[in-house]
């Protein structure tokens, strides 16, 4: 039983650090902070509301996580304004996120995984631009999603 928990873990750490995190004041904060006790993977898998942000945020830091009050406000505000549960992170989401919330095929939503691969996706324009993605899917969805 445990080489195959040893193989899970194994799996789990290298996809955490394939995560890669938008820009911003609290990227390194993130990345430092919250990957001691869990995988990146679990911050960009999650859209919350700021006030359920802010639960989470108390409750790790309750559970020990280091952040002082000022670095609180700013890891709040970043994954407000990042993983927002009425935004969609093109450079995060998960194929299935993209295919279910921007109504596209599995073949785009893998188009879009792939592209931003080699190179982050800035913004609309950028996204039109991945090779065989229709979009005029994107022009009706683009106040639901963030870069």
């Amino acid at each position: 039983m445990r080489p195959v928990l040893a193989l899970f873990t194994f799996a789990a750490l290298a996809y955490s650090q394939d995560i890669v995190l938008p820009d911003g004041k609290a990227k390194t904060l993130i990345q430092n902070t919250c990957s001691e006790c869990h995988g990146l993977d679990m911050v960009v898998s999650s859209t919350m509301s700021p006030e359920e942000w802010a639960t989470t945020l108390d409750q790790m830091i309750k559970r020990g996580a280091t952040l002082s009050k000022p670095e609180r406000e700013i890891v709040l505000e970043y994954l407000t304004v990042y993983f927002s549960a009425d935004k969609l992170n093109v450079n995060t989401a998960t194929a299935a996120q993209l295919k279910s919330t921007l109504s596209l095929t599995d073949a785009e939503a893998e188009a879009i995984v792939t592209a931003r691969k080699s190179e982050k996706i800035k913004d609309l324009e950028a996204l039109k631009k991945v090779p065989g993605l229709d979009a005029k899917k994107l022009e009706s969805k683009k106040s639901q999603l963030t870069y």
